[in-house]
């Protein structure tokens, strides 16, 4: 009886790993995000599988930094758009990795920039 249960979990462990393990190995297509064109896998910003929510700030800041840390990287661009007068905004306010980005700032003003 013992033996059975053990097979039995050890199935859905093989199993699970198998399929998350083919949802990261899907190739990139139209409707994947830019991350995932450039071979970075879902779990690396969603952390709920399947990914279903909003990746945090926070999530954003471990790979590309904090807001000071973009306006230095965009320093020779101007306007810098991450040292503006709105403050720290969150990422995803203006950058869409499963749809196109937008600015943000030209709510207000007509900046020409293009947003990644």
């Amino acid at each position: 009886m013992i033996l059975k249960r053990l097979f039995i979990l050890a199935s859905a462990a093989f199993f699970s790993a198998m399929i998350s393990l083919t949802a990261l190995a899907e190739p990139a297509t139209a409707t994947t995000s830019k991350h995932a064109n450039k071979g970075i896998a879902c779990v690396l910003c969603h952390k709920e599988n399947p990914p279903a929510k909003t990746v945090p700030f926070e999530q954003c800041e471990n790979c590309h930094g904090d807001n000071d840390t973009m306006a230095k990287r965009t320093e020779k661009t101007s306007p810098n758009p991450h040292y503006n007068h709105l403050g720290n905004v969150t990422c995803t306010e203006c950058h869409r990795d499963h749809t196109e980005s937008v600015l943000i700032c030209d709510d207000c003003h007509k900046f020409k920039l293009k947003t990644p």
